[in-house]
């Protein structure tokens, strides 16, 4: 029987276990980026993703004895157990607001400037529309396509995180960008190419098969 090897992240989760001082606040400050973007697309508001942010890491604080050392990573980890946390935070928001009302800070965040402002208007307005259509998608697809092309997540970690086999999840996003493509060609005919390059600068590579 081969033995798998201890993943990297085992002797940070290790010292956490063992109270090394600064420990924790190491693996804070390595994950918080990350969870928080993942919190951040889940609500686009930024006290309920601190929230939400804050939420995570004590269920991680709580579960971290659990870690076990030839885990794939410890942010797949932190997904998978962070998991029903956030997808029931997304899906409450999503019944109660959509994406219609998504701020404006929300938008800037996605999209800085770049120094011409019409053309910033043009593409906030474009992501705007995306949005909107992302809410149009049942749950299963608005999920994958929001984690994969808004928060960069690779297969594996989206797979830790919703709990499905690779291929579904691979299946899921397919069928995500034809349903969104097939929302923004209703809405807005021959621009909807415009509104593709908005939509994710990875998708050419993950339509390739990449991750």
């Amino acid at each position: 029987m081969t033995t798998l090897p201890d993943h990297p992240d085992a002797s940070l989760v290790s010292r956490c276990l063992q109270g090394e001082p600064g420990a924790w606040d190491e693996m804070v400050g390595r994950y918080s980026p990350k969870v928080y973007s993942i919190a951040w697309h889940m609500t686009y508001d930024r006290a309920e993703a601190e929230e939400l942010t804050q939420d995570c890491f004590l269920k991680v604080w709580e579960n971290l004895d659990r870690y076990m050392a030839t885990e794939a990573s410890l942010l797949a980890w932190m997904a998978a157990l962070s998991r029903n946390l956030c997808i029931d935070h997304y899906r409450k928001r999503r019944r109660e607001k959509g994406f219609r009302f998504v701020s404006d800070e929300a938008v800037t965040t996605l999209l800085p400037g770049s120094g011409d402002p019409h053309a910033d208007a043009v593409r906030r307005e474009r992501l705007r529309m995306l949005l909107d259509a992302i809410g149009e998608l049942p749950d299963e697809l608005a999920e994958v396509v929001q984690l994969r092309d808004l928060d960069g997540l690779d297969y594996k970690e989206i797979s830790a995180f919703l709990n499905l086999p690779d291929g579904t999840v691979k299946s899921r996003l397919n069928r995500a960008r034809i349903e969104l493509a097939q929302i923004v060609r209703d809405r807005v005919g021959a621009a909807a190419g415009s509104v593709q390059s908005l939509y994710s600068p990875r998708t050419a590579e993950a339509a390739g098969g990449g991750s």
